[in-house]
Parts: structure tokens; C-alpha cells; sequence
């Protein structure tokens, strides 16, 4: 399906451009609560559980059945998170200049690009979340128009990730650090509703998502064979948007649900022309490859060296000859070192061979400007461990890490 092509006052095109994106600029400190208590149940609705992390922290879901059933379930188990969060990101859209009606053209445009599963699963949640299906469609599309208003046509940059394995880890598995980037100052009241929504459907692999509730697209997520998929936009090395194609992030939904290794992933990644360019990052419990994904083909990226690979908001050169005066250079170190800085980092005394979970912890809480990667745009973090199943996640100004093990929420009984 195409999207919608014009839009009263705001371009849906632009909207998305803008999604991933942010100004570089500086952290002023990092949460570093601990996780207090295992997944505790909560609720349970038409065969789906919820649970919350440590201190309340985050809702984690598991969801079983049919995509509208597991839509029914989602909006059954969290309805009231789901209203106030509504109610919350529309009236401060609104209040940015974006009326009712310019939102729910740009949410029903990002529903026409998103597959059929997806689709099902909005269906399913308006009929028991207490959201009409347009209400429904403009929380999806909330943080999204939220990033475009908040930017403010600022040139931006944003979203990073670091993969560790062999030598650079004490046990050889690998971990993956990634930095969820756009704007703090205007999302981290929304990171209450931070959390890891598992979906075990009919048919292919079970897969978790790692967004704000009501957000059914994919950027971050792992499956239940331990494939770990992050997603950095690409659209400083090609800036254009074809909008007759399916959006990456239903793209990779369907990718955890249906591919089970590193080369099936890359292979089906790499066979689907791109709406917008991206670098997406897949992984598993010992490697880790880059899909950079122009609008015009794409590649494979391996590491460079053995056991380390990153991933900003550029294509790393050199680039496939057929790529040649279609690919813009990346930005001068000194104006983005984000991925230098985490391949020294990686590299460095204090973290070389040293990576584990909490490792990566202390690597992912330094600013740009002390070498790291983390700024004023990053507003939720995410470390992955594909060989235990287990993410860690944290709203920046918000809460510490909570960690929610994936083992006993992938389950289709």
C-alpha cells in the first residue's frame, strides 16, 4: 500500500525522515538503579500475561494466538496505560502545533506502509483497550509525530550500537549495546511506558519488541532463536524516501518472525528495496553483521576487525563501486565521533575482554564528549544478550537498567 502523499500541514514523508534523528549534544547524568526483583505477574487477559520489571519500572507482555488476538490481549492487559499515554501525547502534539486531524493522517499513512500482521494487531487492540481504532492509530504514530515537532528542522543525528564478542567479551558471547536516540528533553516523561511487548503468533518464531506501549513497529527486538535486530536510520549517506514501498520497521517484524539465523536475516533484509535508508544491525549469541540499506540496494557489512563491529547514522566507506557518487560521505570525526569513539572504547584497556553485561553498562553511561556515544538526544537504552535471552533496558532520567529475561515469555501454550 502507498502512503498517503500529501498531508495539511505536516508531510508524513518528513515526519519519518526525521524519526530516528537528533541533534549530538551531552549528557548531564545517567540513573544507575539496579534491577530489584524478578518479572512478577500482574494481569492476565484472553490468554496474555503482563508483568512488570523491578520497581515497577516497565510493563513486559507476553501475547499468544492470532494478530488480532494478541492485539486484544495487548489492549486488555494494559488499557489504562494505554488511554493515559493516548491522552498524554496527543494533547502535547497538539499543543506543538500539530492538530487532531494532521494526526491522524500522518498515524493512518504510517498504518497503510506497515504489513498486514501489524495492521491486525492495531485492529485487535481497539476493541479492548477502550480507544476508538483512530485513537489506536495515533498512539502508534505518537512518538513519531512527536519527533518531527520537537526537532524543529534542526539538522539532526541520532542512534547508535555497539556488538562485542570473542576476545572482547570474558566468555566469548556476544553483547550488544544500543543507544535509542531523538530528542530527552521532550520524550523522557513518556518513558513510564517504556516496555518489551512479546509476541508468540500462530505461525514462524516468537519475537520481542523494545518500544513505548501502543508503538507496534519494530526498531529493537529479539526472537526466540536468539536473533537480535537494531535499527540506525541511514538517511545522512541517502536521503531520499520512496513511499510506495513497506516501511523498514514492519520490514524487520516480519524479519524476527520469520528468520532464524544471521544469513537468512541478512538475505531477506538485503531483498527488499528500502523506503528509507538504514543501517540495520543483526545479531546473534557469536557474530554480528551491518545491512546497510540505501534506497538504491544494499550490502552486507561485516566487522572490520574480529569481534567488534558499530553502527551510527552513516554507511562506514568504502562503499561497493555501484554505490560510487550515490552515497554521502559520513560527517568529519570531530563533528560526529560516535563511531569512533565506540570502537575505542571497545578497544580500550578498561573494556577490551572485559565487555559483560555490566561492563557495557559503565561503557554505555559515557558522554560524546568523554569519548562515548551517549548525548542529549539518547531517551532509552538496550543491551541484549542473544545467547541467554535476555534484554537490559532503561529510560534515560527516568529508571536504572531493568532486566527482563525473554525464556518464559517466549511460550505459545
Amino acid at each position: 500500500m502507498k502512503c498517503h502523499k500529501h498531508y495539511s500541514k505536516y508531510s508524513f514523508a518528513i515526519v519519518i525522515f526525521m524519526f530516528l534523528f537528533v541533534l549530538t549534544g551531552f549528557l548531564t547524568g545517567c540513573n544507575t538503579q539496579k534491577n530489584t526483583r524478578p518479572l512478577m505477574e500482574e494481569k492476565i487477559f484472553e490468554g496474555g500475561s503482563a508483568y512488570k520489571t523491578g520497581a515497577d519500572a516497565y510493563w513486559a507482555l507476553s501475547l499468544r494466538g492470532t494478530w488480532r488476538e494478541m492485539g486484544r490481549q495487548y489492549g486488555g492487559l494494559v488499557k489504562d496505560d494505554l488511554q493515559g499515554f493516548y491522552k498524554d501525547i496527543s494533547e502535547d502534539v497538539t499543543n506543538r502545533g500539530m492538530d487532531y486531524l494532521a494526526q491522524l493522517e500522518n498515524a493512518k499513512g504510517l498504518a497503510s506502509t506497515l504489513n498486514p500482521e501489524l495492521n491486525e494487531l492495531l485492529i485487535g487492540m481497539s476493541e479492548t483497550s477502550g480507544l476508538s481504532m483512530d485513537e489506536v492509530l495515533i498512539l502508534n504514530a505518537g512518538m513519531l509525530n512527536l519527533s518531527g515537532l520537537a526537532l524543529g528542522g534542526e539538522e539532526p543525528r541520532s542512534c547508535s550500537g555497539l556488538a562485542v564478542w570473542g576476545e572482547f567479551t570474558p566468555d566469548g558471547n556476544l553483547i550488544f549495546g544500543r543507544n535509542w536516540d531523538i530528542d530527552r528533553e521532550s520524550m523522557k516523561k513518556y518513558m513510564k511506558y517504556l516496555s518489551v511487548v512479546v509476541f508468540n503468533p500462530d505461525s514462524g518464531y516468537s519475537l520481542a519488541n523494545v518500544h513505548p506501549l501502543g508503538n507496534v513497529y519494530l526498531e529493537t527486538g529479539m526472537n526466540d532463536q536468539g536473533l537480535f535486530i537494531e535499527l540506525n536510520n541511514g538517511s545522512l549517506s541517502d536521503p531520499q524516501y520512496i513511499d510506495d514501498r513497506e516501511n523498514t520497521v514492519s520490514v524487520l517484524s516480519t524479519a524476527l518472525n520469520q528468520c532464524g539465523t544471521i544469513g537468512e536475516a541478512a538475505k531477506y533484509l538485503a531483498g527488499i528495496p528500502a523506503d528509507l535508508s538504514y543501517a540495520l544491525q543483526v545479531a546473534d549469541a557469536e557474530n554480528c553483521v551491518s545491512v546497510e540499506r540505501p534506497t538504491f540496494g544494499a550490502r552486507v557489512r561485516e566487522a572490520e576487525q574480529d569481534g567488534v563491529l558499530a553502527a551510527y547514522n552513516n554507511f562506514i566507506p568504502p562503499y561497493p563501486k555501484e554505490w560510487e557518487g550515490k552515497v554521502i560521505d559520513p560527517l568529519a570525526p570531530e563533528l560526529d565521533p560516535r563511531y569512533q569513539n565506540l570502537i575505542k572504547l571497545a578497544n580500550s584497556e578498561k573494556f577490551f575482554g572485559k565487555l559483560d553485561i555490566n561492563s557495557m553498562k559503565d561503557l554505555m553511561d559515557i558522554e560524546v564528549k568523554n569519548g562515548g556515544a551517549v548525548h542529549r538526544g539518547t531517551v532509552y537504552q538496550v543491551i541484549a544478550s542473544p545467547r541467554e535471552l535476555t534484554l537490559w533496558i532503561r529510560g534515560l532520567d527516568y529508571a536504572g537498567w531493568q532486566e527482563i529475561n525473554l525464556k518464559n515469555l517466549f511460550t505459545k501454550k
